[in-house]
């Protein structure tokens, strides 16, 4: 009995010439390994476990996904039902008897925002402050411009450049604001406040807070994220500020053509904001932590956050007008 290369035992029967005979023939099919012993050593091979492991995790993940899916669709009548109660909240605003449409807007975010230093347009008094319009105004701007540039599932923050930049944003208006303060009080401040800057300012803060919130959005909820995308890069800041500068001149032009147009987006992304807020909450709570790969998959969650904007923005406002009475 001999041995192959490869352990296993060659067993030659037989004795004399015969089995001298067959020992020779035999000997180089004990110096080769079987088919059968190659494709075993193959397979425990360390780089071909390693490809095995990684098929299998790629099959589970694609298990799971794919079951996810599936219970991310029964959200259609979900999204049906968001649509119709969207629908008739903004019929019942439009069509409430009694009070102007003007009125109807100021009412709204009554108890959102203080409503002094207004800018006006054509001789009307906008709903929504100065600083009020540019920060949830370039809110909604900026989230529009950065789904159109294609970052929408960005889930990096800026760079380290860039969040210094921000920084300046919001201290910026955090000074602003305190030089305002302090004249509204009749205490000294350094210059004279200005409307326009009181907008400039809270435009700025919106773009810093836009490049904040919409990582952590695709970071808590979507399965999609692009963990590898920075969500503003230089060319996108300069695009951003070209944008809301030009919403600052509409603003400021004094045109009364411009007052419903600005009236109903200033009041619209205030409480849109308030909403997208909302509709995170919920969506956290509900489970729906990384499991998104669009945005109408989160219609469960945004019929509550829906109910839970209006019954803040209602009662605010209710209670405001109750106070001031």
């Amino acid at each position: 009995m001999g041995h192959s290369p490869t352990g296993m035992p060659c067993v030659v029967r037989g004795g004399g010439a015969a089995a001298a005979t067959h020992d020779t023939s035999t000997s180089s099919n004990c110096t080769l390994p079987t088919k059968l012993e190659q494709v075993m050593k193959k397979e425990r091979r360390p780089d071909k476990i390693l490809e095995m492991a990684q098929q299998r995790i790629a099959e589970r993940r694609a298990t799971e996904a794919a079951a996810e899916q599936a219970a991310l669709a029964t959200e259609r009548p979900w999204q049906y039902l968001f649509l119709g109660l969207l629908a008739a909240l903004l019929f019942a605003f439009w069509l409430w008897p009694g009070y102007t449409l003007d009125w109807k807007l100021y009412a709204t975010v009554h108890g959102l925002v203080a409503q002094k230093h207004n800018v006006s347009l054509g001789g009307n008094e906008l709903p929504v402050c100065a600083r009020n319009i540019g920060i949830y105004s370039s809110f909604v701007l900026s989230v529009g411009y950065l789904f159109a540039r294609g970052r929408g599932r960005a889930a990096r923050f800026p760079e380290r450049g860039m969040l210094l930049v921000l920084g300046l944003f919001v201290l910026s208006m955090a000074f602003d604001g305190v030089n305002s303060l302090l004249e509204d009080t009749g205490r000294a401040h350094l210059y004279a406040p200005r409307n326009d800057l009181r907008t400039i300012t809270g435009i700025l803060f919106g773009i810093a807070m836009t490049s904040i919130l919409v990582p952590i959005f695709n970071q808590a909820l979507r399965a999609d994220a692009a963990t590898h995308q920075t969500i503003l890069t230089r060319g996108d800041l300069g695009g951003l500020l070209l944008l809301n500068g030009l919403f600052v001149v509409i603003v400021h032009s004094g045109l009364g053509i411009f007052y419903w147009p600005v009236a109903f987006f200033s009041v619209g992304s205030l409480v849109g904001e308030l909403f997208v807020v909302f509709t995170m909450v919920a969506a956290a709570a509900m489970g729906y932590m990384r499991r998104i790969t669009a945005l109408s998959q989160l219609a469960r969650p945004a019929c509550l956050g829906l109910g839970i904007t209006v019954l803040f923005v209602a009662g605010l406002a209710a209670l405001r007008f109750a106070t001031s009475a």
